[in-house]
């Protein structure tokens, strides 16, 4: 594995894990195996829009709403401003774009950050960001991580992330492939029985393959030991993480290189909420 690699997935792995502690276990899994389909997921669209600002907390969607009226009285620019909503907070935007790399999108970025008033910069750093315009969990696919958020929309879980796949910027595989090579793999696991699910990055090409939900009560808060049957299982069945199919090596301490590597084993990581 390329040095690169492992330290593009380091950063990548210190984003997702969140836990010292995880939270339900595989055993308590309301989605029996007969409830599981294992046929690929339906491909969704994303869109690509200038972010002008977003909001959370009580009353967001009407402070969007609010903004997005004001923007559109300010310039002709923004009279395509909409709003893009989900239960923990909303988004106001401008534009549709099906790339980053279309030039309408990186003129109308251009245009935006142009907007004066008194001589100031009304979005001094707006951005192009990829929207997945899915909200609920039932709008996700029975094999995606995100529709467990249907039984459980608010509790802090955990899942075991097994296998990554990404083309980490250098272009040899495209989005498309990369979801393939993780659904192929999620449907290959719940052929055997687990009860493993697929994420799908949004804004990055980035799909990872986990198994099984665990709480609080899956590990000791103190010495860190796995005390749920279910998690050990699956550590003893998935020893070693893996990046697009293969073992990832990292150090085995990173301030003494001469100790070598060793084989990067799975993690635990938050199952994000909607």
């Amino acid at each position: 594995m390329k040095a690169c690699k492992i330290m593009l997935f380091s950063v990548l792995l210190f984003e997702l894990i969140g836990c010292s502690a995880p939270q339900t276990s595989e055993n308590t899994n309301p989605l029996t195996q007969s409830q599981i389909s294992s046929e690929p997921q339906n491909r969704f669209s994303v869109v690509w829009g200038v972010l002008l600002n977003t909001f959370d907390g009580l009353g967001h969607e009407m402070a969007a709403q609010r903004m997005a009226q004001t923007c559109r009285s300010m310039s002709p620019i923004l009279n395509n401003t909409w709003i893009h909503s989900k239960r923990r907070g909303s988004s106001v935007l401008i534009g549709q774009f099906r790339s980053a790399d279309d030039p309408s999108a990186r003129r109308l970025l251009s245009d935006v950050r142009g907007i004066e008033r008194n001589g100031r910069a009304i979005f001094p750093r707006p951005m192009l960001v990829r929207i997945d315009p899915r909200k609920r969990p039932e709008d996700f696919g029975e094999m995606e991580l995100l529709r467990v958020r249907g039984s459980f929309p608010d509790q802090t879980l955990y899942t075991l992330q097994v296998e990554v796949w990404s083309d980490f910027g250098t272009g040899e595989l495209s989005a498309d492939q990369v979801r393939e090579q993780a659904e192929g793999a999620c449907a290959r696991l719940r052929r055997e029985g687990w009860t493993a699910y697929v994420h799908h990055e949004v804004d990055r090409v980035i799909s990872s393959v986990t198994v099984g939900l665990y709480d609080n009560r899956s590990i000791d808060a103190e010495s860190g030991l796995d005390l749920d049957a279910a998690l050990i299982r699956a550590r003893k069945r998935f020893p070693h993480h893996l990046v697009n199919g293969e073992e990832l090596q990292e150090p085995i301490d990173p301030r003494r290189p001469g100790l070598g590597t060793r084989r990067q084993a799975p993690q635990l990581v938050e199952v994000p909420k909607l």
